[in-house]
């Protein structure tokens, strides 16, 4: 079987001078058809199918966490293919709605306890979206993200550790991360954006509670449909900007605005704000045209292709390669080729951190500033020990960015 990293290899073709050159391949094509037939509720043609590779076909759904929602649209064929890659992706569609349900039931628990103790929260992302759906285990998700009051952190931590979950971060950053086998992730945010994020957005949502409205019961809040809109935006830009971001990202702009009426004029007002009206403009409008109108990729802008393309290699949660490009490029500015004063600067920054990184994930260390060197050296060394390899990896992916 073709494995997933296959696809991740081709995000090593890259046009010399840092713009990303990307074809979008005939898998690609077939995994947008058949998502726009599973949400149209439309039988994909069998001669179409017939020629498709279901090996890539599977591997590239994977990737993307688009398996179930290309299976149920193969589902509708008169006739299966069988193969045992086709066992393996109806099983793998079961459990991603088995992990649905469970991941579910658990939201409810924390939420029933979270009322009682009234501590304010709100689902974010994938919980929110997946019900909007045509189908609600059309969408799958890797776990639970919900915002909730930073003043009751230890608690909420208390209440993870004593239903058996592990602690794997806590108050570094602006969420913390819980995890128990086989398949329960949080991810409890004490902010939309950190420290380290774009400054503009963290200052927007800094007193996000203002811009929230209570459930009608319990301790819960919502956004109103355009601010989980804009919000929507914001986080898919942070990462496609970033390690880049997932096709289903735009499944979920088409899914969202296809269920909801909303008022443009206040998003278009509130994304000025966040500079990104050009960004969602683009985003919203290639979304539209492959989800909602099933258009050819030859019917897309430049631009619209681009971005569509950029995010076709780019997995669900994107690329390491992605990631440290564009940080290079932002040290640089500009489109030139990555000098080698810009990658030694790379090293630098990550050998010696800026006082945010301390405040956003070693507050202690932050607070204690003699404490700094003293960190830098173990840092190093717990990276050589523990994380030698992929460090190792993202030298060599500096060296080699445009060589």
């Amino acid at each position: 079987m073709y494995d997933i990293l296959f696809f991740m290899l081709c995000v090593l073709f890259v046009k010399k001078g840092g713009v990303t050159e990307m074809n979008i391949e005939q898998t690609g094509k077939d995994i947008l058809y058949l998502i726009f037939c599973a949400l149209h509720d439309v039988a994909p043609d069998a001669g179409r199918v017939a020629g498709m590779d279901f090996e890539k076909l599977f591997a590239y759904s994977k990737w993307h966490t688009l398996d179930a929602i290309t299976y149920m649209a193969l589902s509708k064929l008169e006739e299966l293919p069988q193969s045992d890659v086709m066992k393996e992706w109806r099983e793998r569609r079961f459990k991603a709605t088995r992990k649905n349900v469970v991941l579910d039931a658990e939201r409810k628990n924390l939420f029933t306890y979270m009322d009682e103790k009234n501590i304010w929260y709100m689902p974010l992302k994938g919980a929110v979206l997946k019900d909007l759906y045509p189908k609600h285990d059309m969408r799958q998700m890797a776990d639970n993200d919900i915002l909730f009051d930073a003043t009751c952190q230890k608690e909420i931590r208390d209440y993870f550790v004593s239903h058996g979950y592990e602690v794997i971060s806590y108050a570094k950053g602006n969420h913390d991360v819980y995890e128990k086998p086989p398949v329960y992730n949080f991810e409890m945010h004490t902010a939309l954006f950190g420290a380290g994020h774009n400054e503009v957005w963290a200052k927007y949502y800094e007193n996000v509670k203002e811009r929230l409205v209570k459930n009608e019961t319990g301790a819960g809040y919502h956004f109103t449909d355009e601010d989980f809109y804009v919000y929507f935006v914001a986080h898919a830009f942070k990462h496609f900007d970033g390690c880049g971001t997932g096709i289903r990202s735009f499944v979920d702009c088409y899914v969202y605005r296809s269920v909801k009426e909303l008022d443009d004029s206040y998003i278009e007002k509130e994304l000025e704000k966040l500079g990104l009206s050009e960004f969602e403009k683009t985003f919203c409008s290639a979304s539209e045209k492959v989800f909602g109108q099933g258009l050819s990729l030859e019917e897309l802008t430049e631009e619209e292709y681009k971005m569509l393309s950029e995010s076709m290699y780019s997995g669900t949660y994107g690329t390491t390669k992605a990631l440290i490009s564009k940080k290079l490029r932002k040290l640089q500015g500009g489109k030139a080729p990555i000098a080698d004063k810009t990658k030694l600067r790379y090293y630098l920054r990550r050998l010696f951190p800026d006082m945010e990184f301390y405040k956003s994930y070693y507050p202690v260390v932050y607070k204690v500033k003699i404490l700094i060197p003293f960190f830098v050296i173990y840092r190093m060394l717990r990276g050589a020990v523990f994380s030698g390899k992929r460090l190792a990896r993202e030298a060599v992916m500096v060296w080699k960015e445009d060589r």
